[in-house]
């Protein structure tokens, strides 16, 4: 292993030349992170030596994938990638590979956290989240904290009061992968999630419904017991 790890260290600058090719071209960059996609899961835990090298540019890459407004599409549309890009695909399973071989949990720092999530949120509103959902759920894991838990539990519940069925739709699908990903740990967040799951049981959209009354399912699988009696 040691071999290996100093054979992976001897690699490192030469992708650290890939990511600085990469820059300011969609082109290369989307060749970037394909690499990058496929090299973080062979390497596993191995490809977090180059994530001081990448953090940076993966959250500009990630920033620049948020769907514009709809008063900002035209204005915007050689500015942003277009939702499901293969850019948005390459970084998106990039950042899951490197939050789910983090074993040891140091690559997600609090100051990473509060970096990543706001940009993740702002990707909900995609109308394909294939790529987006496991990523997203596992960030408060990687994170191995209580009080992020609870940060994220809140935020990612705060967005199931948008408007948007399709919004309301992609939270409770990104929160259904947050319980399973976190299990019995899930049980310290449940009271301050009772009134929103409440809320999302009677939503007006059935899909919404659906998943929701699913969340509920996971949760008493969870905790062993119904929670009728507190919804």
């Amino acid at each position: 292993k040691q071999w290996y790890q100093r054979r992976v260290r001897e690699f490192l600058p030469l992708l650290v030349q890939l990511l600085e090719w990469s820059a300011g071209s969609l082109e290369k960059s989307i060749s970037f992170y394909n690499l990058a996609s496929q090299l973080s899961d062979k390497l596993q835990g191995l490809f977090l030596l180059f994530s001081g090298s990448i953090y940076v540019n993966l959250v500009e890459k990630l920033q620049q994938c948020k769907p514009p407004e709809p008063a900002e599409e035209f204005a915007s549309k050689k500015a942003k990638l277009s939702p499901g890009s293969d850019l948005s695909m390459y970084s998106l399973k990039t950042l899951y590979n490197m939050l789910r071989y983090d074993t040891t949990h140091t690559f997600i720092t609090a100051d990473r956290f509060d970096t990543l999530l706001p940009v993740l949120l702002d990707l909900i509103t995609l109308p394909d989240i294939t790529h987006l959902t496991p990523a997203l759920a596992q960030l408060p894991v990687a994170a191995n904290s209580d009080r992020l838990w609870k940060q994220f539990n809140f935020q990612i519940l705060n967005l199931s009061k948008s408007p948007l069925p399709m919004v309301r739709q992609n939270v409770v699908s990104v929160y259904k992968d947050f319980i399973a990903k976190l299990g019995q740990d899930y049980s310290v967040l449940l009271p301050d999630s009772l009134p929103f799951i409440a809320e999302l049981l009677e939503d007006s959209d059935p899909v919404v419904e659906e998943k929701t009354h699913e969340i509920v399912k996971s949760i008493e699988d969870i905790t062993g017991e119904s929670m009728d009696q507190y919804l």
